[in-house]
């Protein structure tokens, strides 16, 4: 029996598959190369907010969809380090910022 509704488990992964896609095609780029990356990591990250600033509004229902919710902003927020990360050239930080995306992307659904 699921215990939250369609409408945020559908949202968060969303979220989710858009992590792990931008993570899949992205994680073994160097820092000019995610600088080009389209689209650019700052509107993918704004793009992910406002999906996740939904998912919050809908995460009412329950301690699981607050639960989704907090780790969808956590997938943006990452996603925003990451941005900066490039944006300042600081290339041995990307591999660490990597590992904390991929570790919510794969956070387990209750």
């Amino acid at each position: 029996m699921c215990r939250f509704s369609m409408d945020t488990l559908t949202i968060y992964q969303r979220v989710l598959q858009t992590v792990e896609y931008f993570l899949k095609n992205a994680a073994h780029l160097t820092i000019n190369e995610l600088k080009d990356f389209d689209p650019s990591i700052e509107e993918l990250a704004k793009n992910l907010r406002t999906l996740a600033t939904i998912l919050g509004s809908l995460a009412s229902s329950g301690y699981d969809d607050e639960d989704m919710a907090i780790n969808a902003l956590q997938c943006c927020l990452e996603l925003e380090k990451l941005a900066q990360i490039v944006q300042d050239e600081q290339e041995d930080e990307l591999e660490e910022l990597f590992l904390r995306l991929e570790m919510h992307v794969k956070a387990p659904i209750k």
